[in-house]
């Protein structure tokens, strides 16, 4: 039955932590053991103290009826009165050296599973990133691992209510063995109703993740699309759209709650008539008066414990949505790595040849093509423009080549040797890459650039800002080198945020310099200052432009022509005008 809520992924955020359970179980029966042991006295303070008649039936209640025994008759009230205070403050006193322990570890697994959520978001194999909506991730990252961290908070309480509720049906059997059968037979009809009541608390978990991740899209979409929705003054359609996500969270959360709500009133009107059945039989078997008050209080006690456990189970099925998000995202398959990468990099004397390479990815379940059977030469030290439609497949060539992604058929050879049987850490150390999509963070101007190159010294920062056409505005920039750039960039123009990016790769002085998309940073130099970095990298780089303009492709020595994924025209960018680029970036021919 109990094997239901253990989910996945609340073992494994609680993997690292499960040599600290027992002490929490242990302190957990401890506590209730001073607890019992204090209830336990209230017999001798009632059958010997007040009635003067320590007849008691049962083992345990003889045991501590002869305790008052030892005492004075003047002081026995007193004796008993004080043990019975210390047992409470013994008892709290480990209570709170348990809660204490209960929260570092609610803490320490919390912080362990973003770690590892970060890190799986970082090293996850480029398909998920290409294919997953980034509202999913977030969603995970900024909701779900905080219901996976409460998960575990929960399932510790759930420990301690356990062992707490274990010694009260121990202290409980010893004063009466046939009161406790009944106890127990109520308790395990009982916790059969909650089962079968909460069994579907789990779907409506992941109804709940599911609409929060559609609530999360529509949030990542006011952020991102500020500028889009106030220019075509939509601002209350997407309010409307944004208020229909959060109705859609609040009802299928409110249908979950409202069951969760209505298993407490009838779990306790089910434990009173339980509370009811113990006092009846007992009257029937003909307990004494002690030892049925400290039953009844043990009893009473143990009552809190055992619903505790049930509302626990109950949030922890509600959580399921949350935790298969966290496994789903804990289970991301990693890039590969492929143990024959060990070469280092080679210095790119030579060519770089694409071998009848294709790639394609899984989206919506079933294979989409990215690019099919191409094959060309990009020569050393030249510059090569890649052109084609959007979604041709340019970007793809790129992140082939910077082994972001792996082909699916065929080979990619650098200087004659595959680049599979490269390191990875050593190629990438020789390329660079600026793309409108690797964005600026939120640091200083400095921080940024720097971020290509992390040991190299403010003269060189300076120097690759002078090569992107970028150190006269940000000396112009209130603090220069030290303005904040603000998150992505927001204090910059997107063309001054590009000669940034721009300045972060060439920073690193690439052997192989990659300027991604149609807004890349070679479309808001100077002419002059693109031909100036093309000219400097000959014979010594090359150097891949994937652009749609003409003054970008003509600075180039030759170019590619890519449309639906396959090379369909190359050769010299000197004949290139405007008709022929509009040819090429319009036909969906093949030619």
């Amino acid at each position: 039955m109990f094997r239901s809520y253990l989910h996945p992924a609340l073992l494994e955020t609680m993997r690292p932590f499960r040599r600290y359970v027992p002490a929490v179980v242990l302190l957990g029966l401890l506590a209730t053991a001073l607890e019992g042991i204090g209830i336990g006295l209230v017999i001798p303070l009632l059958d010997v103290v007040m009635s003067g008649d320590a007849s008691v039936q049962g083992w345990m209640p003889g045991i501590l009826a002869s305790v008052g025994e030892q005492v004075s008759p003047a002081q026995r009230g007193i004796f008993i009165g004080i043990a019975i205070f210390l047992m409470i403050i013994l008892k709290n006193v480990v209570a709170y050296g348990n809660g204490l322990l209960q929260a570092w570890i609610y803490g320490k697994s919390g912080h362990r599973l973003r770690d590892l959520l970060s890190r799986r978001m970082v090293e996850m194999d480029a398909s998920h990133c290409l294919t997953q909506p980034p509202s999913r991730l977030l969603n995970i990252i900024s909701n779900e691992s905080w219901r996976a961290s409460d998960a575990v908070g929960t399932a510790l309480s759930i420990l301690v209510a356990g062992a707490a509720s274990f010694i009260f049906l121990v202290f409980l059997f010893l004063l009466s063995p046939q009161l406790t059968i009944v106890v127990l037979v109520g308790l395990g009809v009982i916790q059969f109703v909650h089962d079968r009541m909460s069994s579907h608390f789990s779907r409506l978990g992941q109804e709940i993740a599911s609409q929060n991740r559609s609530l999360a899209g529509r949030m990542l979409h006011h952020i991102g699309a500020w500028r889009l929705i106030r220019l075509f003054n939509r601002e209350e359609f997407e309010i409307r759209r944004f208020s229909d996500a959060s109705e859609k969270v609040r009802r299928v959360a409110l249908n979950l709650l409202r069951r969760q709500i209505a298993i407490g009133p009838l779990t306790e009107i089910a434990h009173t008539a339980l509370f009811m059945a113990v006092i009846y039989t007992g009257w029937l078997l003909g307990v004494s008066f002690g030892t049925i008050a400290a039953f009844l209080i043990l009893l009473y006690r143990l009552q809190p414990q055992v619903r505790h456990i049930q509302t626990a189970l109950a949030s922890l099925r509600g959580w399921t949505g949350s935790l298969d998000e966290v496994q789903w995202l804990l289970a991301a398959k990693p890039a590969p790595v492929r143990p024959e990468a060990t070469l280092p990099a080679p210095q790119l004397d030579r060519d770089i040849v694409f071998d009848r390479v294709s790639y394609s990815y899984q989206a919506e379940g079933r294979d989409t093509a990215a690019l099919v059977d191409a094959s060309f030469t990009i020569p050393a030290g030249t510059s090569v423009a890649v052109i084609g439609r959007s979604g041709s497949g340019k970007s793809t060539i790129a992140n082939l080549i910077c082994g972001v992604i792996s082909p699916t058929e065929g080979r990619i050879l650098v200087d004659g040797l595959g680049l599979d049987m490269v390191d990875r850490q050593s190629w990438l150390a020789k390329i660079a890459m600026a793309s409108q999509e690797l964005e600026l963070f939120d640091g200083t101007v400095t921080d940024n650039i720097l971020y290509g190159k992390p040991d190299a010294s403010l003269e060189e920062v300076r120097e690759a800002a002078v090569a992107a056409d970028a150190d006269g505005f940000i000396r112009n920039l209130p603090g220069g080198y030290d303005a904040a750039v603000g998150d992505r960039g927001l204090n910059l123009s997107a063309g001054q945020r590009q000669r940034i990016a721009l300045a972060r790769a060439l920073l690193r002085q690439p052997r192989l310099l990659i300027l991604d998309e149609a807004t890349n940073a070679m479309d808001v130099l100077s002419e002059a200052a693109a031909l100036r970095i093309l000219k400097s990298r000959k014979g010594k780089g090359t150097t891949l432009v994937i652009s749609h303009h003409l003054s970008s492709i003509r600075l180039c020595d030759s170019y590619i022509r890519i449309n639906e994924g396959r090379i369909v025209a190359a050769g010299s960018t000197g004949t290139f005008d405007g008709t022929t680029l509009e040819d090429a970036l319009l036909s969906r021919q093949a030619g």
